[in-house]
């Protein structure tokens, strides 16, 4: 057995969590399955219970003596990297490059390019300084391989310890573990509906070109529905109202509780994740695709990216350019109207669900903490030289991170 320690930075646990704080919770119930004690370090107090995991609002100060492990997100406060790197922890990270971060609003600002420079900066040390790296995606994986040869971190002493590099990167795609299986398994059928949209908070992943399909839908004969499980904002409401389209178009009233996913979810019969051309989406798979394999949903996808990468290459939906409302109401129709099409898609579902089983992908991480073996270059003198370089060019490192989220 062996302590974790799981630090959610400013991500919730609890029935407000969203994409990240999802992922770590289910990570720890995997890890507390395993046999290891598991404490989640949250902003907020939560009432989700697991035997073998406590979410506690204690700060990582508090926490660090007592735990072997350390798990991170992305982007953690810069002095817990330190301190636990100090402690002889074994550091694990979520790794992705900031491109994400470009679109918050504080780098709009007049300060935004100081506040990235400062971001990139402490995502260099996180590059540095972690044992092992966990991404969601091959994408992902080239990238952050790319940066740490960039930053000096690969050398000979990783490509002798494997030269699959696997004791540095875990691929662990988005998925669910056994738990939330069980859970969306048990769950009522919600409202029927015949599209979901829930993709995201940013700019990036928006639902309006879904508008324009479902008035080429109606020209085919097709009164298609569309559920949002995301408050969208006044323009789409306006364009809503324009199109006429008020009454196939369900708006939620309010933030949805993590417990009511299941029951809107499983009345559906498709799922869309729709976005656009930006360079956060050339890495990234989108949060939804685990909806579309938990809740057996074939998924209308964009073409931007490893989102609809991964689901042209597994057969699991239609994949379809937003900005043709004529290409994405027939993609739509495939994947909502019984036929050779849809029931194509759900036997490629059946087939694919080995890729989102998180008690699998997460055996590379077991497998390491079992061993407690730290990164070969932790204690060459060449690593150390670099990590100090770094500091030193960049003081701030030592101090709190700027708010940016």
């Amino acid at each position: 057995m062996t302590t974790v320690l799981f630090h959610a930075g400013p991500y919730p646990v609890d029935d407000g969590l969203g994409g990240i704080g999802l992922r770590l919770w289910e990570s720890a119930q995997v890890l507390a399955d395993a046999g290891h004690r598991v404490t989640i370090a949250a902003p907020r107090p939560s009432g989700f219970t697991h035997e073998g995991v406590t979410v506690t609002t204690r700060s990582w100060g508090e926490l660090l003596a007592g735990h072997r492990v350390l798990v991170t997100t992305d982007l953690p406060d810069t002095r817990l990297l330190l301190a636990a790197h100090a402690a002889g922890l074994l550091l694990v990270a979520e790794n992705a490059p900031p491109i994400e971060h470009l679109h918050y609003d504080a780098l709009a600002g007049p300060d935004g390019q100081d506040l990235y420079a400062d971001t990139v900066a402490r995502w260099r040390l996180q590059l540095m300084l972690a044992d092992h790296f966990l991404v969601r995606s091959e994408a992902e994986r080239a990238s952050t391989l790319g940066a740490l040869v960039a930053t000096g971190r690969l050398s000979a002493i990783h490509h002798r310890a494997g030269p699959a590099l696997d004791h540095l990167l875990s691929l662990v795609p988005l998925g669910y573990n056994r738990h939330s299986a069980q859970a969306t398994a048990e769950a009522p059928i919600g409202p029927p509906v015949d599209i979901v949209w829930s993709g995201g908070a940013w700019e990036y992943c928006h639902p309006s070109p879904l508008l324009p399909a479902l008035l080429h839908a109606r020209g085919l004969g097709r009164e298609l529905t569309l559920r949002l499980l995301y408050e969208p904002g006044p323009a789409f409401r306006a364009q809503v109202h324009a199109l006429q389209l008020e009454g196939q178009v369900q708006l939620p009233e309010g933030p949805l509780r993590h417990r009511d996913r299941d029951r809107m979810l499983n009345g559906a019969r498709a799922l869309a994740i729709t976005g656009s051309r930006t360079a956060e989406n050339q890495t990234c798979h989108r949060l939804r695709l685990r909806d579309t394999a938990l809740y057996r949903l074939p998924v209308v996808a964009d073409p931007y990216g490893s989102t609809g990468e991964a689901v042209a290459a597994l057969g699991i939906g239609v994949v379809a350019d937003p900005a043709d409302p004529k290409a994405l109401a027939v993609a739509l129709l495939a994947a909502t109207d019984d036929g050779p099409a849809r029931t194509g898609h759900l036997a490629a579902l059946d087939l694919a669900a080995p890729r989102f089983d998180l008690e699998r992908h997460l055996q590379p991480l077991l497998h390491l903490i079992a061993e407690g073996r730290p990164a070969p270059d932790r204690d060459d003198p060449a690593h150390r030289a670099a990590v100090a370089r770094l500091l030193a060019d960049t003081p701030a490192l030592t101090t709190s991170s700027p708010a940016i989220i």
